[in-house]
Parts: C-alpha cells; structure tokens; sequence
C-alpha cells in the first residue's frame, strides 16, 4: 500500500470515527461516599498530616508511588481505596510515567515511553516494532530464539494479563498512542504479581472514556515508509435506568518498511468498557485483537556490523560466495529436507512472522459495604502463530543447524478472585488484601525447514520438529497495608505459587538418502513451588520530602523450550526456578509544585538466574548459581521557568557474577559438536567479571519549551539526548560493544478552536538521530568455546557466534536519522 493510500485510509478511519461520537444523553447520579477511616488522627501531641500539593498544580511527567501526596498516610489517599491493590502502592518502587508530555512525539513503539522511566533499558528486537524490555538488566540475557519477547517482566493491560501462563510477553501489540500512563514496578515483584515478576512489572493503563470524551484521530508518517492512522473513541454516560458507563475504544494501522529488513504491518482494535451497574456492583470489559506481519533480517556478528551494519550493500539480497563475510546468510538444505545445504540471504528465504492475537477479559466488582470489595477476573489468551520464521535455530541437530519456520497457536486463561478491605486494626487505619488464582497455556508449535529461494512467501519444506507443552500456576497473594503513625505506612506481603511444565520436545532426523524420518523425543513434567515476601515502610517526613525503604523477592520458572534444549541440541536441561533478593532504598523530593526529583539505590542477590547463550548453532540456557545486581535511579520533573522544562530518567546498573563455573562443553566449535579426546569437561571461573548484555549507564533526558501564552501559544520545541555506555555480550567479557548517544530534535504546535468542525489540532515534526550516529539496538549474548587445537588446560576462550558461517550472531544496527510528522485532531 503507498504513503498516499495510508494516508487516506487514516482520514477515513477518522471520519468514522466521527460519524460515531454523536451527543448521548445523561442523567446524573451520586453514588454513596466510601470512607475507609484513611485520614490521619488529630490532636494533643500529635503531628498534622503533611498538607497536600497546590490544588490544580501541574502533573508530573514521571513520579514514585505516592510521591507528593499529602494530608494522610501513604497510600492511604480516598481516591486509591477505590482502586485495585497494585494501583499507586506505598512501599513499592514504582515510576508512573505519565503520556500527556509525549503528546507531541513520534511514538512507533513502547520505547520513547518507557525509557523515561529509571531503571528500564530497551533493546531492538526482529522487527520494527518487536523490543526486548528489561528492568534493571533482568531481560537483557533471554532474548535468544524461541519463544522471543519479553521475560522476567509480568506485563498488564489495565490490570489484565498480556504474559502468557509460560511467562512471554509481546511488545509488538503495544501501541503506545492507546496508552494515558504507564506503571513500572521495579526489581522483584512476585509478592504483588507472582510467578514471573523476578524483574519487576508493567501495567500500561489505556485512556477512558471520560478522558477522550468525544473523538481523537491522528496520523504519523516518515522515513522508511513509516506510517501510522490511529483512531480514540470514548465517553462517559450517566443513566439513571440503565446505570453509569464508560467506553473507550482504539484502533490503529500501522507500517513501516524498516531501516534494514525490518518491516511491520500491524492492525490493532482495542475496547475498554466498565458498567456500574448499581452503586456498589461494577463490570469492566477488555478486549484486545492485534494482527501482525513483520520480515526482520538475521543478526550479525561484529565483524559484519563494523563493515556492513544495515546490509544494504555488497548485494546481500542474493548470497553469493563474493559477499559471504560481508552479508549475515543462512543455510539450508537444498531439497528443503535434508542433505546438502545452500546458502540464501532473509530476502531469499522470505523470512518473515505473521502472528494473530486476541486477549478477552471481564472483571466483576462488587462492594459488600463502603469498606469491603470483592474483585473476580477472568482473561483469555489466543496467540496463533500463521506463519513465523525464526533465524536461530530452536532444534538444531534435528533442524539441520539452520534456521526453521514455527506455527501454531498458544491458548491460555487467566482466572483470579480477591477481596479488599480497608477495617482498621487496633485503630490504625489499613488495607487488607487477599487473592487466589490460576493460570495455563497450551503451545503446539511444529517446526519446518525453510524452502530456498522463496522470496517473500517463506514456504515451509519438511517438518523438523513439534513443541507440545503445557504450562500452569496455582497460588495466592496477600498484602497488609498499615498507617502507623502520621505520614508513616508499613507494608507486609506475601505470595506462594506452584508452577507445572510439560511436555514433548521432538526433533525429527532425515537420513540424506531421504529415507523414513526418526525421530527424537524428549519429555519433561516438572513442577516448581515458590514463595516470596515482602516488607516496606515508606514514611513522608514533610508535604517535600518521603523516605522508602523496602526489602523484596520475585520468582521465575524457566520455560518449557529452556528445559528441552542443551547446548548439544534437543535434550533435557535440569533448569532452577530463579530467585532474587533485593533491597531498596529511595528518597523522593517536591519542594514544589514544578519540581520532582527521586533518587533510589538498590543491591540485589540473584540464585539461579537464567543466563540463554548462543554457540553459533544452537540457542540454549544455564543457571548462574549466584550474581549481585546494584545501582542508582534517578528521575526527576523541573519547571524552571514558565514554558521551560526539563525529564530526565538515569540509571547506574552494576551487575556482575559471584559464583559461576562457565561450562563450555566437551565440544569442538563443529557442527554437530564433536567431542574432544578424552570428554574432559572445560570449565572456566567467571566470578567477578561483568554480567553480559547489560549497559552501566542508561540515561535519558528531554529540555523544552512551550511558548504558554499570547498568538503564539502552543509553539513548542524540544531537544531529547539518549544515552548508553558500553557493555560485553560474552562471560568472559572479550567483547565489548561501543556506547552511544543519540540527539533528537523535535517541533511542534497545539491550538484549540472555537466553533468549528474539530476542537482541537496539534501539528509536530521530528527529527531522530540527528547526526546519524550507527550504533547497536540490540545483541544477544554469546557463548565461548575454545580454540581449535586449544589445550584444555589453557585458560583462554573466545566468543563464538558464527564468525565464519555469520549463523547465531546477535548484533542488530539501530535505525539511522529519520523524520517523521504528526497531525492530531480532537472532535
């Protein structure tokens, strides 16, 4: 489809989307006061509760939870006993980013929203829109074959599930102009969010309808064939018969034809509907449907990124044996089922995803009296894989040692039930908290060969092998919420969970003669039982200051394709659930209104944490027996002057192993691994050197201004700075790749209009990357084998990856200077 029909397409979804914001009629009604004995006692020797900020005060872009607030104990504000227990919790280290200063901003993906929150780091995944998110490097080192995505992270969509039961999150159905805020949790989270919230967790809260309140439509475009027409539909309706109402609906279209091959065609429709039924029973609604076809190119080893970063030279389209250590090609056999192997680019292959999703999800809410909520939910998960090609290869021996293409669906519930009360104890005012649920998801995947010179169609050759697996959890979670003094919260929390993984692993082998396939199978039926506390006190000395100071544990089980896969191929992989212990201690400072500055220091003691390697041929996992993560993050808000202001959000990430043999096998660097005389193990002591795929320094900040009165009202411009310092991606720390830092410029105009067909229109241009500066989006990291003819003894490795073949390489170039403009328009 051209820019020009993308364009039209988005004017038409727009006058949709007026034709169905007709006036509604309401009626008013009041619902009864909820009273939860929140606010602070007063009298004789008693200290007043910290006032509250300036009414009308402006809206920080990024906060702590509860920072700021004033006149009663943290978290004990009227307006959050309304809301669920994991909204604006006291104690926990949570950064709200608030959308409305991205409001002028290019926002193809999730990223330029979460990366003004500390503590997250973004790394580009296989597609344009498709990211690899961490949170204090936890996610950085498990982004290796399948199932690609997001791990270590429980992720949410208005409070409901958008992880699988397996424990895999997607970005690529994530469009941020859906989203008014962002909630980040950081570090171990599993006491609020259980099993897999070992790093942490994301709820991105989607606009209501009383905040769209009538129609906004907007239309992005750009280089690489960057378009984006995206519709927001919502009201508020009070019904005195039928109840109150709230909907809101999205819709976007978006493509890009990528800086390299790196392509993304997605359509997304989203609703969010809540219905008071009566004054104390509510219902809330949530769908998502998101389809997406993306083509992404293979990863390249350094050698290539240095010479040809975007392979868009030395004709890496077609492979020949000229461009063969320029270009990242791939091999395959030739019949497409076993024996002699050829050499093809991505472009040959038509290497490429096509991935359907839809998420349901209803919640019943119902008020036994004003201080006693009954909360049920229940979600459904469909993630169908049409046709997807993945370049590490996921079996290897039985897979040739090439690249394969997966199908097949994921289906998974979500099912939890929990009651909130907030009955005082001995007099002090609190939150009581109790919730059971459960969770699966069943995964049949069949694995093919790729077929050679396909092109754009990927056609599929003989299958390879099938993953048939089956993942559930069973647990609960409770909390306690305690104002002990004026200003002072206690928390205590607590969540057991027991997690089940099996299933079959099987890898189908093909004699070159072509005769019968056999094949080879390996099972597993594992199940893990995991606990986590917690425990925080977060005290607010004065309406400016607020001291934090929690201790945290989080918990997550590895996958099924983790416990099948060794680094020798299909085989069992005896995996421990990993477990970290952190403890976190911030500050948080508003002296005003237009000034919010948090500061918050963390060590973490990782057991078991799951560290995925490639060798070149085969993508595999290991347990680091034990690891210290520890840092600083640092977010702030000013408003110097009127119009002025700058965002900023950094981040100090040591990481390093303290008790980890790295285990390089009785193994060649051949294919497939030879043993070496004697099948004497190597193993090397990493202790003390850095945890790979993790920068020590992340920073972003944004300085602008906005021209607040006068003809010019509305005129704006900013300039936002990137940065991330260098980082290894082997455990032995030979490979390093360069930091960088990256200059976007941005102008833009918002006018609102009087008496006319629209109310609203905001015009923005962009310019990223403003001195086209290369650099490395994303990487994977890399195991280390030894040297051929390397005695044993000789403690010196080197970081494999397909130096010579250009297969399992894990580098990926980031997108060169680009521009892009907007136009929003509100009705």
């Amino acid at each position: 489809m051209s820019s020009r029909s993308k364009l039209m397409h988005g004017a038409a979804l727009g006058a949709l989307a007026l034709l169905s914001s007709a006036p509604i009629a309401h009626a008013q009604q009041t619902l009864p006061t909820i009273d939860i004995g929140g606010r602070l006692r007063a009298g004789p020797g008693v200290r007043g509760a910290p006032r509250g900020p300036t009414v009308g005060a402006p809206i920080p872009a990024v906060r702590e939870s509860t920072a700021g607030e004033g006149g009663y104990a943290p978290g004990f504000n009227p307006a959050r006993a309304k809301l669920p227990i994991y909204r604006d919790p006291p104690g926990e280290t949570v950064t709200i980013v608030d959308t409305k200063f991205l409001k002028p901003t290019p926002l193809a993906d999730v990223r330029r929203v979460l990366e003004y929150s500390p503590g997250v780091s973004i790394q580009q995944g296989n597609n344009a829109r498709d990211l690899f998110i961490s949170i204090r490097g936890s996610g950085n080192r498990l982004g290796v074959g399948f199932p690609t995505g997001v791990r270590n992270i429980m992720m949410y969509e208005d409070g409901f599930p958008i992880t699988t039961a397996d424990g895999n999150g997607r970005t690529d159905m994530l469009d941020p102009h859906s989203y008014a805020a962002v909630d980040v949790y950081r570090g171990p989270s599993s006491a609020l969010f259980g099993n897999y919230a070992y790093g942490g967790a994301i709820n991105f809260r989607s606009f209501s309808g009383a905040e769209i309140d009538g129609v906004h439509t907007g239309s992005e475009f750009g280089s690489f064939g960057y378009v984006n027409n995206y519709v927001r539909v919502g009201k508020a309706v009070k019904d005195s018969t039928l109840g109150d109402f709230d909907l809101a609906f999205f819709a976007s279209d978006a493509n890009s034809s990528g800086w390299t091959r790196n392509s993304f065609s997605g359509k997304q429709a989203k609703f969010l509907g809540r219905w008071d039924v009566t004054p104390t029973d509510r219902v809330i609604v949530k769908y998502i449907a998101n389809n997406l076809r993306s083509e992404f190119i293979n990863r390249e080893n350094i050698n290539v990124y240095y010479l040809n970063p975007f392979q868009q030279n030395y004709g890496c389209s077609i492979a020949v044996s000229q461009n063969l250590n320029l270009c990242n090609n791939l091999n395959v056999p030739v019949n497409g089922i076993s024996g002699a192997l050829t050499r093809q680019s991505v472009w040959q292959l038509g290497t490429h995803a096509n991935s359907v999703r839809q998420i349901g999800g209803v919640q019943f809410e119902h008020d036994f009296d004003n201080a006693t909520t009954w909360r049920s939910q229940f979600t459904y998960d469909y993630l169908d894989i049409i046709n997807g090609t993945w370049p590490p290869p996921i079996i290897g021996p039985g897979g040739q040692g090439g690249p394969v293409a997966l199908r097949g669906p994921t289906v998974g519930i979500t099912a939890q039930t929990d009651i909130t009360s907030h009955v005082p104890i001995f007099g002090f005012p609190a939150t009581h908290f109790l919730q059971f649920f459960y969770s699966n998801a069943k995964t049949t995947n069949p694995l093919f060969n790729q077929i050679a010179n396909r092109w754009y169609s990927g056609a599929i050759g003989a299958q390879v092998g099938k993953i048939d697996s089956y993942t559930s959890n069973i647990g609960l979670r409770a909390r306690e919420e305690i104002a002990l003094a004026p200003g002072l919260t206690g928390v205590v929390g607590f969540s057991t969970n027991w997690n089940r993984v099996w299933g079959v692993n099987t890898a189908y082998n093909y004699p070159a003669n072509l005769a019968p396939r056999f094949p080879t199978q390996v099972a597993v039926d594992n199940d893990y039982w995991n606990t986590a506390p917690e425990a925080s006190l977060t005290y607010r000395y004065s309406p400016e200051w607020q001291v934090r100071a929690r201790y945290s544990t989080g918990y997550s089980t590895p996958t099924f394709v983790f416990l099948t896969t060794t680094r020798n191929g299909v085989g069992q992989n005896p995996l421990k659930a990993q477990t970290n212990m952190g403890v976190d201690l911030g500050i948080d400072w508003t002296p005003r209104p237009d000034l919010t500055l948090s500061v918050t220091g963390f060590n973490e003691w990782h057991r078991n944490e799951l560290l995925t390697l490639t060798n070149g041929f085969i993508n595999y996992s290991q347990n680091i027996p034990s690891s210290i993560h520890r840092g600083v993050e640092l977010n702030g808000d000013w408003r110097p002057y009127e119009g002025w202001r700058m965002i900023m959000a950094y981040t100090f990430n040591d990481q390093f192993f303290t008790t980890y043999w790295d285990d390089l096998g009785s193994v060649t660097a051949g294919f497939p691994p030879v043993a070496l005389a004697g099948g004497a193990p190597a193993l090397y002591n990493r202790s003390g050197n850095r945890i790979p795929n993790v920068p020590m320094h992340t920073l972003t900040t944004r300085f602008g201004y906005d021209q607040p009165y006068g003809d010019l009202s509305g005129l704006g411009a900013y300039v936002e700075y990137v940065f991330k310092s260098d980082y290894t991606i082997d455990n032995a720390n030979f490979t390093t790749l360069p930091s960088y830092g990256l200059f976007n410029v941005n102008a833009h105009y918002n006018h609102d209009l009087t008496d006319f067909y629209f109310k609203n229109i905001e015009l923005y241009f962009d310019v990223s990357n403003v001195f086209n500066r290369t650099y490395v989006a994303g990487a994977f990291v890399l195991a280390n084998s030894l040297l051929s003819g390397t005695p044993i003894q000789t403690p010196l490795v080197w970081p494999t990856g397909g130096l010579v073949t250009a297969q399992g390489s894990g580098i990926l170039a980031g997108q060169p200077r680009a521009f892009s403009a907007g136009i929003k328009l509100k009705f």
